[in-house]
C-alpha cells in the first residue's frame, strides 16, 4: 500500500498494512522549541523553521522529517498573513513579553510556550456590542491563493492522504470565550441567553465563510478536513450535556453540515479533555474522527473507547503528551506506543500521533522513539 491507500483504509475501519502515522498536522506537530531540538538532534539545523501559528507557537514540519519517519499525511492550509508579515507595531508588557493582537482583535501575550490571552475584548454582553464589533475577514487574514494548486497536486499524485485546515481551528465555543472570558461566557449562557446565542451565531457565520473560502478552492481534493473546539477539562466536560445541546450542538451541526455539503472529506474534530460523555452527540453532528484522544483524562481509556465507539469513530493521536513523552524514556515511549496500537488499531480506525503538539519538555529522543516504534509495532496483524 502507498501512504494514501493505507490512511484511507484505516479511516474506513479496515486493516491496512500498518497503522498510519501523522506528523506535522495542526494538532500533531511540534512547537517551535521542540522542533529546534529535533533538528539539532538529527543534525538538520540548516533546515529553516517556518511558523505555523504565532498563537500556538507551532512549526511546519519540513518534508525531510515527514519522509524520514514515513508519515502518511500531507497538510494543506492557507498561510496566516499575520505570520507572513504583520504590520502591527511591536508592543511589550512590563515584564518584557511581546503582546500582539490576533485576527479577532484579542490581545495575546507571548509569556511561555503559548500566546495566552492578555485582554478580553467584549466586556458588555449586549446585542448592540456585537453589532458594532470589528469582526474579522478571513479573506484578509489568510492567503488562500495557493491551496487549490497544493491540494490538487497532492490529490493527483495520489501518494499521501490530504488533510485540509481552513487556517484556524474552526472553533465556536472556544472563540466565544476568547472574546468574552470563560466565566463571563458561562454566565451569559445562564442569564444572558439571547446574547450567548447571538455571539455563537456570529462566530458560526464567520467560520462558515472561512470554510467556504477554503473548500471552494480545495474541497474536491482533500481526504480529511480539520475542526476543533475544546469542550472538556481533565475530569469532565466544561458544561452539562443539556447546556452543550442548547448552545453548542446546534451551531456545530450547522457548521459541520455546511462543510460536508462542500467536500467528501472525513470530518476530523479535535477536543482536549474528558469528552466521552459528548461523543454520541459529536457523532450525531457528523464527526468521523476524534482527536487527540487525551488518554490522561478521566474516562478516556483507549480500550473502552474502542469497544464503545470503534465502529462509529476513528481515533487520531493517543500517544501521551501529559506524562510519557515529556517525562519518560524511549523504553517508556515504546510501551506507550504498543499500548495504544493494541487498544485502538485492531479492525482499523486508528491514526497514530502525539496527543497534542509536542512542547519543549519533550526530548527529541522521545519524539524519535514514538515514530520509530510506530513503524515497527504498527504492522498488521496487530500482536497485543
Amino acid at each position: 500500500m502507498n501512504h494514501k491507500e493505507r490512511a484511507l483504509t484505516a479511516l474506513n475501519h479496515e486493516e491496512p498494512d500498518r497503522v498510519p502515522i501523522d506528523l506535522g498536522g495542526r494538532n500533531t506537530t511540534l512547537m517551535l522549541r521542540c522542533y529546534e531540538a529535533l533538528k539539532k538532534k538529527l543534525g538538520k539545523e540548516d533546515i529553516p523553521t517556518q511558523v505555523m501559528s504565532k498563537v500556538w507557537q507551532t512549526a511546519y514540519v519540513d518534508d525531510y522529517f515527514l519522509e524520514k519517519f514515513d508519515a502518511d499525511f500531507r497538510q494543506v492550509r492557507p498561510r496566516n498573513i499575520a505570520v507572513l508579515g504583520s504590520t502591527q507595531a511591536k508592543e511589550y508588557a512590563d515584564d518584557g513579553c511581546e503582546i500582539f493582537t490576533d485576527q479577532w482583535g484579542v490581545k495575546r501575550k507571548l509569556d511561555g510556550e503559548y500566546a495566552t490571552i492578555h485582554e478580553y475584548n467584549i466586556k458588555t454582553p449586549t446585542l448592540e456590542t456585537l453589532e458594532h464589533y470589528p469582526w474579522p475577514n478571513a479573506a484578509d487574514d489568510f492567503d488562500f491563493s495557493t491551496v487549490r494548486e497544493e491540494a490538487k497536486k497532492l490529490h493527483d499524485e495520489g501518494e499521501y492522504a490530504v488533510v485540509g485546515c481552513m487556517g484556524n481551528a474552526g472553533n465556536l465555543f472556544d472563540q466565544c470565550w476568547y472574546l468574552r472570558g470563560m466565566p463571563e461566557f458561562f454566565m451569559d449562557m445562564m442569564i444572558k441567553k439571547d446574547f450567548a446565542h447571538a455571539l455563537m451565531r456570529t462566530v458560526c457565520d464567520q467560520r462558515k465563510e472561512n470554510a467556504r473560502l477554503f473548500l471552494e478552492e480545495a474541497g474536491e481534493y482533500i481526504d480529511v478536513f480539520q475542526c476543533a473546539d475544546d469542550l472538556a477539562m481533565q475530569n469532565a466536560p466544561f458544561m452539562s450535556p443539556a447546556m452543550y445541546r442548547e448552545f453548542i450542538k446546534p451551531y456545530q451541526a450547522e457548521l459541520f453540515g455546511y462543510i460536508k455539503s462542500m467536500t467528501r472529506a472525513k470530518l476530523y474534530f479535535h477536543s482536549c479533555g474528558a469528552v466521552t460523555n459528548l461523543l454520541d452527540d459529536l457523532v450525531d453532528v457528523g464527526v468521523d474522527i476524534l482527536n487527540p484522544v487525551q488518554v490522561s483524562a478521566t474516562g478516556m481509556e483507549t480500550d473502552k473507547l474502542k469497544a464503545r465507539f470503534g465502529t462509529r469513530l476513528s481515533f487520531w493521536g493517543g500517544i501521551d503528551t501529559f506524562d510519557v513523552l515529556p517525562n519518560g524514556n524511549p523504553h517508556d515511549v515504546r510501551k506507550e506506543v504498543a499500548k495504544r496500537i493494541g487498544d485502538l488499531a485492531p479492525g482499523g480506525g486508528y491514526i497514530l500521533g502525539s496527543v497534542h503538539n509536542m512542547q519543549s519538555d519533550v526530548p527529541p529522543e522521545n519524539v524519535i522513539a514514538m515514530l520509530e516504534s510506530a513503524l515497527e509495532l504498527g504492522r498488521y496483524p496487530i500482536v497485543s
